[in-house]
Parts: structure tokens; sequence; C-alpha cells
């Protein structure tokens, strides 16, 4: 390990080195051809070069004449001395040296091209001359009569010996720090190294690998999320079924708590790729700090539109606590199945009724035609029209012409008559259109017409006297209207109703029974202690908002007492709940 170690210390070392040399080499290049380039520029707006080149260029005498060349000279070789450059060179239009360090050069055509300079562009390029290889910058001279023309050029040059002493000089500081920079790196490695084995109990790296790859294999195979947490409470590990249901698609609504446990399972696929750490919500946190030194905590908690059974264990390693598991169950699904199987099975017992008292309506109707009891017959059929195929204790029922909702109501009147509370249908109820989604529809309504029955059954227990000379005692109203595509309804009871403060609350998982039973002054606790006899898990009211929001409608607390019944009033909107086709609205009427 301490030799691999090394050996990326030394690969980095060498790559960064040669990145470094490569940008100093190219710096340094790149400041001696701006400097040519500069100085060039300078020399060739000279008006005493400029004036010389012109009269050069006009005379183009076979060899300059000394009033021209001596004067430039001077400048070139005062050039030289002051910026510690190889040579200064200036020309006529064809090329022509008027200076040079060699005074015999004079006269004669430059040994390197002067095209690009006479056609007005400048260059900078790496040249072997007469005075050797050089980094030399080409710079054309315009006329003194400042008519554009280009009249000659100035060519400066640079030792390539400069430019290599001061690349050498660059590598020796970068090779300086390249060795102290590997010493430290050693020195690091070994401190490292004895740190690891210290921290690992002398575990290799192979067995470590073997570990990560056990308990990945572990956590990702396993269908329910799993959360891992330190002495100090801080989340250490997650599977992806931890990250799916905490994820922030699953919302962050409010979490609530119940002390309920449950065995039920939802599974999830488990998402191979790692998300990372998800965002682990208080009451979790909270629920690991409350779990015992032995055994497990167990409890329900709601995280955002899901009803997760989350189940917090302590780890020891001997004596020694090492920190907690957490595990987490999603149940939504299937609490919302049940739900929804409830309704569809109490709908389809009230269908049955109504399907055997139709029958038996029939048979009597068919006897009066055989025995030739044709007006008694006629008088039966009409009666059956005007109060339809089954007695039924739901008052106003025949202003619910949609199958599904008056098997139900139906279902749930029978029910409510059994516990002595009478189901009716407001006057006012008109629902167009056809229920398009009967298990959503049917486990909303059915659950608040439940706890409707229940609150009005409870506050007769705690006040028996209560519904002497006053029928409204024991009633729940349900209001049902169509708007579109949308299913309204108002489900009203006679009990004690909800305290204001609770409005919110009383959605929250294992919160609605305990708040509709103690809404008005009795004791919490005492009604906590019973809540799971009276209102079941009370997870009733958060599947009921959980549904509804998924067809982006809404349950609700209906502000304050209700006026004539006195209970607590629950609204619903469902978007999209009924067909309203003319197919439909044709077989309405």
């Amino acid at each position: 390990m301490l030799l691999s170690q090394l050996a990326v210390v030394v690969v980095m070392l060498v790559l960064v080195t040669g990145v470094f040399a490569w940008m100093s080499r190219e710096n340094v290049t790149e400041v001696s051809e701006t400097e040519a380039l500069a100085i060039a520029r300078t020399l060739a707006t000279t008006a005493e070069v400029r004036a010389g080149a012109t009269r050069a260029s006009e005379e183009h005498a076979p060899h300059p004449a000394p009033e021209i060349t001596e004067p430039l000279q001077e400048i070139t070789n005062e050039l030289r001395a002051r910026n510690d450059i190889l040579f200064a060179v200036i020309t006529d239009d064809r090329g022509i040296r008027l200076t040079h360090p060699r005074p015999d050069a004079i006269g004669k055509r430059v040994s390197t091209s002067p095209e690009e300079a006479l056609a007005g562009r400048e260059s900078v390029t790496h040249d072997k001359g007469t005075l050797g290889e050089t980094v030399r910058a080409k710079v054309p001279i315009y006329s003194s009569t400042d008519d554009g023309t280009v009249v000659g050029e100035v060519s400066v040059g640079i030792r390539s010996s400069v430019l290599d002493a001061d690349l050498r000089r660059e590598f020796l500081v970068l090779g300086s720090v390249a060795l102290v920079a590997l010493a430290l790196g050693v020195l690091a490695s070994l401190a490292l190294g004895r740190r690891l084995r210290r921290e690992t109990l002398g575990v290799g790296p192979e067995e470590l690998a073997e570990m990560a790859r056990d308990q990945g294999a572990v956590l990702h195979g396993l269908d329910d999320g799993v959360l891992g947490f330190d002495l100090a409470g801080e989340v250490t590990l997650s599977n992806s079924v931890a990250n799916r249901l905490l994820s922030e698609e699953s919302g962050s609504g409010t979490e609530a708590v119940s002390g309920a446990a449950s065995g039920s399972d939802s599974r999830g696929d488990a998402d191979e790729s790692s998300a990372g750490l998800p965002e682990v919500p208080e009451s979790i946190r909270q629920l690991m700090t409350e779990a015992p030194e032995h055994g497990a905590l167990r409890r329900r908690l709601t995280v955002g539109d899901r009803i997760l059974l989350v189940t917090a264990v302590r780890v020891k390693r001997g004596e020694v606590s090492v920190g907690g598991v957490v595990t987490l169950r999603d149940e939504t699904q299937m609490l919302t199945m049940a739900q929804q199987l409830e309704s569809v099975t109490t709908m389809a017992q009230a269908l049955r009724a109504q399907r055997h008292e139709f029958a038996n309506r029939l048979h009597t109707a068919l006897g009066l035609v055989d025995t030739g009891a044709t007006d008694e017959a006629r008088s039966y059929l009409a009666t059956i029209l005007r109060t339809g195929p089954i007695a039924t204790p739901v008052e106003g029922i025949e202003l619910i012409t949609d199958p599904y909702l008056s098997a139900l109501l139906e279902a749930k009147g029978t029910t409510a008559a059994e516990a002595g509370v009478s189901l009716a249908v407001t006057p006012d109820s008109l629902v167009l259109g056809r229920v398009t989604e009967p298990e959503d529809v049917t486990l909303i309504l059915g659950n608040l017409i439940d706890n409707a029955v229940r609150a009005v059954v409870q506050a007769s227990v705690q006040d028996p006297h209560s519904s002497s000379g006053d029928d409204r005692t024991s009633a729940v109203e349900v209001q049902l209207l169509s708007s579109g595509d949308e299913l309204h309804a108002i489900v009203t009871d006679t009990g004690e109703g909800v305290a204001p403060e609770d409005a919110e609350r009383i959605f929250e998982e294992g919160v609605s029974g305990s708040l509709q039973k103690s809404a008005v002054g009795s004791e919490r606790s005492a009604s906590e202690s019973s809540a799971d006899e009276v209102h079941g898990l009370g997870i009733g009211l958060a599947l009921c908002r959980r549904v509804a929001r998924r067809h982006g409608g809404r349950v609700w607390l209906v502000d304050d007492h209700d006026a004539t019944l006195g209970g607590a009033s629950f609204g619903v909107r469902l978007p999209g709940a009924l067909s309203t086709t003319e197919t439909d609205n044709e077989e309405r009427r």
C-alpha cells in the first residue's frame, strides 16, 4: 500500500512538473517574442528611422549613402546596448540593410525574407541568420510623408541562448520545488499509512473492499429502507430504498407520530445507483434517540404523502455503543388498497341486496300480471318508480343517480342506522355525470361518513341524555354537487366537532382519532388510550387527503361548527372524478 501511494505521488509530481515546465517554456518564449516585437515597433516609429528609410527607398542607390546609414547605425547601436538584444537591422523597401552589427554587411540584402514586413504585416519568428539562431520580430517602416507607403522594415533579434538561460533558471526552480514536494509526499504517505493501519485495526485494502461489497449487497438487496446513525445522531449510510422513501418526490409535509406497531410490508424496487444521503426528518432522528438499549422501537410516521413503519434499533460492539440502525417500510399502498377494498365490498353488498329486493318486486309484478290483476300491477310498478328499487334508510337518496354513489350511501346508511344514526342527502344535492374513479371516490366519502357516524355515536355515549327531544343529535348529512368534471362534497355530523387549532393536525396519521374524540374540553390522555378502539389506527383522514391530492384535489375541515347540526364539517374537492360526456348525460336523463 505504501509503494502504491509513493507511486501515485511520483506520477503526479512528474505530470505536474511536466505541465509546469511546458507552461514555463511557453511563458518565457512569449515574453521574449513580446519584447522583440515591442522594441521593433518603437524603432520603426522613430522619426529618424522613417526619414532615413524613406530617403533610401527613394534613391535606390547601389550602396546607401553614409549620411543615411551612419545616424541610423548610431541609433541601433545605442538600442542594442540598452536592451541587450543581438541585433536591430533597418532596411529599405528592397530589403537592403541600412544598419547591421557588422558594418561590412551594410548595403547587402538581409539573409531572411523581408516580404511579410514589406507587405505591411508584422511577424515574429524563430530563424537562423548570419548572427545565429534568434527570436526575431519584423515590423514595417512607413514613409515619413504619411502616405501609408511601406519604405522598409525593422528586424530585431534576441539570442536563443538568452531564452535558453531563462528556461534553465525556470526549470531549476521547478525541479527544486518538485524535489521538496516529493520529500513531503513520502513523509505524508508514511504518516497516512500508519494512521490507516491504526484506524482499520490492521485490516488491509482487500479485506476492506470485500466488506464494502458485502455491505452494498446487503443494503441494496433489502426491500426495506435502511439508515445508519453514528453516536452523534448523524446519518452515515442509507440504501436506495431509503433514499426513495425520503426523497423530495414524497413531499415535505408535517411528520406525525403514532405509537401503534404494524407488521405490514410495502415492497419497492431498489435503485442501484447511489443517490447520496437523504434529508432525514426530525421525527425519525427523534425516534433514534428514544430507542431502548435492548430491543426495538416501532412507530408509524407520516412523511409527506407516505405512511412509514419505522423501526429503530441501537447497535453495540461488545458493551460499547457504535450507533444505531433505522429501517423504513412503506405501508401507504397497502393501507390505501385495504380502504378501497373495504369501500368496494360495502358497495357490492349494497348492490347484492338491491338486486335481491328488485328481483322480489319483479316476481310480485309478474305474478299480478299472470293473475290478470293489471290495475294492481300498474299501481305496484308506479310505486316502485317513485320510491326506487329498494327501501333505504338514507333520506334524499333519490337525488343521487350515480350507481356507485347511490350504492355507497345506501350501504353506509344501513350501517349508520344500526348504530342509531340517520344518514341523509341534503335537498340541494345534484350530481351530473358518472363517477370515473369509484375506488378513490368511495374511499374518501366512505371514510368521512364512517368518521362522522363514529363522532355522533361517541357524542351520544359521552352525553346519553343529549338526544332526547332533538333528532339532529344523531344525524349525518352529505351534500354532493358537481361542477363540470369536479365532484364537491360536504359531510356534516352532530358530534362534538373539532377544535379550530386542530384543523390541520387532525389529518396527521395517528392523530385524527384522538382529536375527534376529545375535541371540546375532554382530556387527551384518556381519549388517546382508546383511540384505536373507536377510530381504528387513525389513518383514514391521512389517506383521504393523500388520495385527493393525487387527483389534484383536497380534503379539509370546514371552519367552525356547523350552524345547523352543530358538529364538524369536512369538505372534498376531486377534479376529474366525473365523466361529463353527452352519452352519460343522456343516460342520466
